[in-house]
């Protein structure tokens, strides 16, 4: 703490949220970061944390008027980020058992073809995510080629040049097969 020098006057401030702006998009802008950093941290997937962060958000413009009523809303804030957090944590945990109930409840003369076929869908899914992280164009641009778009269709949703669009196809599919026949490397390659 500074003491203040001679002919300083010492302010102390009645209330330290006092430069906490009234308007929800100030306050929101400014603890975006802050708010999207947590989430990651804690989702370990940047869309995951994003649409936390974009929920808790909506409930917070909807309690705006509470948060500035209560003591602290800064902290009322914080805590409807944790509750949209733990929310994506609890749908994840859900779809997961509703996932291993459905493949419990497949019939038990399931043919080793079927169990192969759903192991390469599981691979592929987990290679895309991989691919997602590390080049999310590419991966956007592989699953639109996909979807049966033309290259100057994908550049066009993307705001790339259809050549780069064929690139970027090129590359992502070389990164996915590097993926799918190197998958203890866990999306090393580059």
């Amino acid at each position: 703490m500074n003491t203040p020098g001679p002919g300083e006057e010492r302010s102390l401030r009645a209330d330290p949220l006092d430069d906490l702006p009234n308007d929800f998009e100030a306050f929101f802008t400014r603890e975006n970061t802050g708010y999207l950093r947590y989430a990651q941290q804690r989702l370990r997937h940047r869309e995951d944390a994003q649409d936390a962060v974009q929920n808790a958000g909506t409930t917070l413009y909807k309690n705006w008027r509470r948060a500035l009523a209560s003591e602290d809303p800064q902290a009322f804030a914080f805590k409807i980020v944790k509750d949209a957090v733990i929310d994506v944590l609890r749908e994840r945990r859900r779809a997961e058992r509703k996932r291993l109930r459905v493949i419990a409840q497949r019939r038990p003369d399931t043919s080793q073809d079927e169990l192969e076929e759903l192991a390469e869908l599981d691979a592929l899914d987990w290679a895309m995510d991989e691919l997602a992280r590390a080049a999310p164009v590419q991966a956007d641009v592989v699953r639109l080629r996909q979807s049966g778009l033309s290259y100057p269709d994908i550049g066009r949703s993307l705001g790339i040049a259809h050549t780069t669009a064929r690139t970027y196809y090129s590359l992502g599919r070389r990164h996915l097969e590097y993926l799918l026949e190197h998958p203890d490397d866990g999306g090393q390659a580059t």
